[in-house]
């Protein structure tokens, strides 16, 4: 499968790097002179930008300029060499740079075209531009809080629509060329980061919709869906909601028979709704009395959910994390550099054994690095220097 992207920045890139780390041959076409927007940005990893480095190792670039007289050449062999092309602009920019999909489908009738927006093709917002955190903004998905007479978002937020964006362009792809092929017409594939972001809130918007109000917080769960504190001070999540587990957690915290509150269960034969008084000082005291991987061992043993909680250094480090490829390597500046692999595993059996090694991404590429092997690999007969000015 072969791609040409066209995107910058985030979610097109994102969409672009999934696609390649599942094999997909991936083109970036770049401005000439700064790339695609992210080569600069900080911090850098071995003196390259963070994103470009997780973003486009494993993609091949050319650079272009969209004034050079040999653009519109450039768009017609893209769109016959590509399967999909992937364009991530507002609608009036794609048209008046030729990337719209009425010119590029014209050129090759089996062409899927992926468009990214910020905010969609209709509505109100449509020409809004899109800058990562205003997406977020504008789909309630940004936490405010006042530090030092400020507004600022809350400690550790990221911002999810313009990540979401590029997953779900990634997965549309991939499904549009499945239908391209089943009915041998062009597909148009629409993703925008707002209606990403308001995805990522599907409970609440699910419930809001239904019974007026959001799905509820986490440490509003109740007791026995909740964050203890351990003997060594670290913290420990249990999840002891279904009556099993329920049981076998309060044998093993030692809960005394007029301590017992097993309760009713509902139909779910969950415990989640129950509050009962002065449960939750009760557990607090019993998983006081340990360290945190001892009770974590006896949880582990007896099957009852939990989890020690990480922060993401230690997720990142830990053995599961090394057994399960999360990270894969590349070179940056002759140096070696990690970035996060995809979750999208196929080098595996169904057994869990490696059948194929992942190996080393390729490097992220300099601006225009392979232009010269794709212009010629897409059949046009002039040098890179003729479509960079």
């Amino acid at each position: 499968m072969r791609v040409v992207d066209f995107s910058t920045h985030l979610s097109g890139p994102m969409a672009s790097h999934l696609l390649a780390e599942t094999g997909v041959d991936v083109i970036k076409i770049e401005h000439p002179v700064i790339g695609d927007g992210n080569r600069g940005m900080s911090p850098k990893i071995n003196g390259i930008g963070d994103f470009h480095v997780g973003l486009n190792s494993g993609v091949r670039s050319l650079a272009a300029s969209t004034h050079s007289a040999n653009w519109p050449r450039l768009l017609e062999a893209c769109a016959k060499w590509a399967d999909a092309i992937i364009v991530g602009s507002r609608p009036s920019d794609a048209r008046r740079r030729g990337l719209d999909f009425a010119t590029l489908s014209a050129y090759n009738d089996r062409l899927v075209y992926t468009a990214i927006s910020g905010y969609g093709l209709r509505g109100p917002w449509q020409e809004f531009p899109a800058h990562g955190q205003n997406v977020d903004a504008w789909a309630g998905q940004v936490p405010v809080v006042e530090s030092d007479g400020r507004l600022v978002t809350g400690s550790g937020w990221r911002s999810a629509g313009t990540t979401l964006a590029g997953v779900f362009a990634a997965l549309g792809t991939l499904a549009a060329v499945q239908k391209r092929d089943e009915v041998g017409a062009p597909q148009f594939v629409h993703v925008s980061l707002w209606q990403s972001a308001m995805w990522w809130k599907w409970r609440d918007i699910n419930d809001l919709a239904n019974l007026g109000h959001q799905w509820p917080d986490y440490r509003d769960l109740g007791p026995r869906y909740s964050i203890y504190k351990t003997a060594d001070g670290r913290p420990l999540l249990v999840c002891p909601l279904e009556e099993k587990f329920w049981n076998r957690f309060a044998d093993l915290i030692g809960l005394e028979p007029d301590e017992l509150q097993r309760g009713t269960w509902n139909k779910a034969n969950s415990g989640m709704d129950y509050g009962y008084d002065g449960e939750y000082e009760l557990i607090a005291a019993k998983l006081l009395t340990r360290p945190r991987d001892a009770w974590a061992a006896d949880l582990e043993r007896l099957e009852i959910p939990f989890a020690s909680v990480l922060d993401v250094a230690e997720a990142m480090n830990s053995d599961h994390a090394s057994a399960n490829d999360l990270l894969r390597t590349t070179t940056v500046n002759g140096q070696t550099a990690r970035v996060v692999a995809s979750p999208v595993q196929m080098h595996l059996d169904v057994d869990g054994n490696v059948t194929t090694p992942l190996g080393d991404l390729s490097s992220p590429p300099e601006i225009g690095e392979q232009s010269a092997e794709i212009l010629k690999e897409i059949g046009l007969d002039f040098g890179p220097d003729e479509i960079r000015n």
